[in-house]
């Protein structure tokens, strides 16, 4: 193994989440080729500063192979620059776990655009209240803080995966099946939100007003449309998911049936779907 070689190895088992890592690995890389070509014209343990600034200029100008070494670091940096810039678009937790069930739905023609997915969460969180949202909001961030890793970034299988994931998205479910006890008028509701621009919604989320006919056939953003996204949304609480200890927790903890609370809810989807 050669030099470079050796310091690539050593650079390679500095550990993830050492500040600066990529240009620590660098600095040290050419400081030690610097040492080991200043060693070779060292007389007597002493060597002239114009030798040594001569070895430096030549490191520079090298065509060796640290100008390979320098351009690895950049890839590494880019590709590291580029996942944190993709994790500062996740730090809404929430939304994230709202959007999962339906992920595959977004762009498609019978799903909803990822551009009004902002329609959808200011919603959500005006069905399930203020109050509860930021509870839910803050309870997904801590979940996210346990999963991150030592590079900073969430683990988003684990996460996922987190029995805790599943609780809080099922407090979302709950809060807009609530909301729809009355089917008709919060639907049309909801219509009305998501076909708006965000600016432009200022409709409380008590405020029901039935739709003309007209007024739905401009949508683009239809019952059928809806229906789809609530169907994924909601699958992890259809009926045949309920049986033995997790029926018995889930009507302890919510004090009703799942099929009573999701049952008239599910009935509405199967209208347009």
């Amino acid at each position: 193994m050669d030099d470079i070689d050796a310091q690539r190895q050593h650079a390679d088992n500095v550990p993830e989440n050492v500040q600066g890592k990529r240009c620590k690995q660098i600095a040290e890389t050419v400081l030690r080729v610097l040492l080991g070509l200043a060693d070779e014209i060292t007389v007597d343990g002493r060597i002239v500063a114009k030798d040594l600034h001569r070895i430096a200029e030549a490191i520079q100008k090298a065509d060796g192979p640290l100008p390979a070494i320098y351009a690895e670091a950049q890839q590494q940096c880019g590709i590291a620059f580029q996942r944190a810039s993709i994790e500062g678009l996740r730090r809404y937790h929430l939304n994230r776990l709202i959007t999962q069930p339906f992920a595959t739905l977004l762009d498609k023609p019978e799903g909803i655009e990822r551009n009004r997915l902002g329609q959808l969460f200011l919603a959500i969180r005006m069905m399930i209240g203020e109050e509860e949202h930021e509870g839910l909001r803050t309870r997904a961030e801590a979940l996210a803080e346990l999963h991150r890793g030592a590079d900073g970034i969430v683990d988003w299988i684990t996460f996922h995966a987190d029995p805790e994931a599943d609780l809080i998205l099922e407090s979302v479910l709950v809060g807009i099946a609530n909301s729809f006890r009355r089917n008709d008028a919060r639907r049309d509701w909801f219509l009305v939100v998501l076909n708006a621009s965000p600016s432009a919604v200022s409709v409380g989320s008590t405020t029901f007003t039935p739709l003309k006919p007209e007024d739905r056939a401009r949508f683009a953003f239809t019952e059928a449309h809806m229906a789809h996204v609530f169907g994924a949304l909601f699958a992890s609480v259809r009926r045949e998911t309920f049986f033995g200890e997790r029926l018995r927790v889930f009507g302890k903890r919510w004090n009703v049936a799942p099929d009573k609370l999701f049952g008239p809810l599910f009935v509405d989807i199967a209208r347009y779907q």
